[in-house]
């Protein structure tokens, strides 16, 4: 069962944390490093160092071979669970994948900029998502600090279906996790 050794002050955000914890791995986690690596996209794996490294939204992670994990600009407690909980079952899945897992293709890293995201917005300014803009939007939303649903005509007027459906295929694909 994953558990949080220490939190401390985050440095860039006041309102947040910085944790540390741990994870439960078997003695064999180093050697499965590069698979648990190949399911995280855009992630970084440093074989010598031991260590692999990706964001999400906002938040650095990096998952140590001794099972540590840090994160940067997490919410609290509660969240840091959850996303070494995530960790956990990302582990335990290259490990009944990992005959499936061809280490030979990495994986395309994918790079979501704010004008890609913001190309799928109905571009509307319509302020039901609390920002001013849309790019504001598209700012916060590639910064953790909005979530795809929060931009009410994208999910309410059919028009915008097609876009809606571009956008979560990209965030999707660059490793951006949302429930819809």
């Amino acid at each position: 069962m994953a558990e949080i050794k220490e939190i401390l002050p985050c440095i860039a955000d006041p309102k947040k944390v910085r944790v540390v914890g741990k994870i439960n791995v078997k003695e064999d986690f180093e050697e499965m490093m590069p698979y648990v690596a190949w399911l995280i996209p855009n992630s970084a794996y440093n074989k010598k160092m031991g260590w692999i490294s990706f964001k999400k939204g906002a938040r650095i992670i990096t998952i140590h071979s001794d099972g540590f994990v840090t994160m940067t600009q997490v919410k609290d407690e509660k969240e840091a669970m959850e996303i070494l909980n995530e960790i956990e079952q990302l582990v335990n899945k290259a490990y009944e994948k990992k005959d499936e897992i061809d280490l030979s293709k990495p994986r395309e890293k994918i790079n979501v900029t704010v004008m890609d995201v913001y190309n799928y917005l109905p571009k509307t300014n319509c302020k039901e998502c609390g920002e001013q803009t849309c790019i504001a939007f598209a700012v916060k939303l590639l910064n953790g600090e909005k979530d795809v649903k929060d931009c009410k005509p994208l999910f309410r007027e059919k028009k915008y279906a097609g876009i809606r459906e571009g956008l979560l295929g990209l965030l999707s694909a660059a490793g951006f996790e949302f429930e819809v």
